[in-house]
């Protein structure tokens, strides 16, 4: 992955020229083009700092700014209205499919899925250990992806909030997947072996095979009832599912670089942070490609 500033940048922006309008209306004051600041809120993430923050390097920096072809700096405020209008549904999709069809995929292409828990507080683990149990059960975001497992890009996600069952959330996340990349494989853990999981997979979009282990809930009971789980029960390729384990490193490469805490304080702001920094292990990875 790319630790530059400029060639991340650079890629960003490119990604964005190619699947955004210059502008987002006609109307607009058109300082910045769309380009710009969808590059802008990839370097914010990158730094691991805040709008201020990234105004202010922007400021100290000038080959960055001449690199982003600024003609002036923009206002905090302008990333974070632009954020707001930027990671809407419409135009995620368009700059996940940019960024995707610039890898080329396999003709087999494996999809593997995790979920991971997200913090939104700055609290010292000593804290946090010595509340014991009066600190209660705490909600945080919890983050579902699907990634690849040839190149490690991330085709599809979902944001929710936890402690919860993560099989519901395995939905959204690969039908997004689909909609980018064709998938020959889904390797997935116990938590996801319920029967709707493989039918949609391979019922709805065409995936050829499903591996993932079944968690016999506590019953004992040796064969399953339904129909895909009872063939997974009877077929289990261990050494295909042991590709499973690279989300675990997709999982703990994005936690490393961006951090596992969100700086977003309402939920709204916390899913468009989220969409970001899945957009920015992408950018990286391309930069490499």
């Amino acid at each position: 992955m790319s630790k530059s500033p400029l060639r991340i940048e650079r890629t960003a922006r490119g990604i964005a020229e190619r699947a955004l309008p210059r502008y987002s209306s006609k109307y607009s004051p058109q300082r910045f083009t769309q380009a710009q600041l969808f590059a802008c809120l990839v370097l914010r993430q990158f730094f691991r700092t805040d709008y201020r923050g990234l105004v202010a390097l922007l400021e100290d920096f000038p080959e960055l700014r001449r690199a982003l072809k600024l003609k002036c700096l923009p206002h905090y405020s302008t990333l974070c209205y632009a954020q707001h209008r930027l990671m809407r549904s419409a135009r995620i999709r368009a700059l996940q499919r940019e960024l995707l069809r610039a890898v080329p995929a396999s003709q087999r292409a494996t999809a593997i899925a995790d979920a991971t828990g997200l913090e939104t507080r700055h609290v010292g683990r000593y804290y946090v250990e010595r509340q014991g149990k009066r600190s209660g059960r705490r909600r945080f975001p919890k983050l579902s992806l699907l990634a690849e497992a040839e190149s490690h890009l991330i085709a599809g996600a979902h944001l929710s909030l936890g402690p919860s069952q993560a099989s519901p959330h395995l939905r959204p996340a690969l039908k997004e997947a689909a909609s980018h990349r064709r998938f020959d494989r889904l390797l997935a853990d116990a938590a996801y072996d319920a029967e709707h999981n493989p039918v949609l997979a391979r019922q709805t979009l065409g995936i050829r095979s499903a591996v993932i282990p079944i968690n016999r809930r506590n019953h004992g009971r040796k064969w399953p009832k339904t129909r895909y789980r009872r063939q997974m029960r009877k077929r289990f390729f261990k050494r295909i599912y042991r590709q499973r384990a690279q989300v675990e490193s997709v999982i703990s490469r994005h936690k490393r670089l961006l951090g596992a805490t969100l700086r977003a304080r309402t939920w709204r702001t916390q899913k468009q942070e989220c969409l970001v920094r899945i957009l920015t292990p992408n950018v990286m990875i391309l930069q490499t490609a």
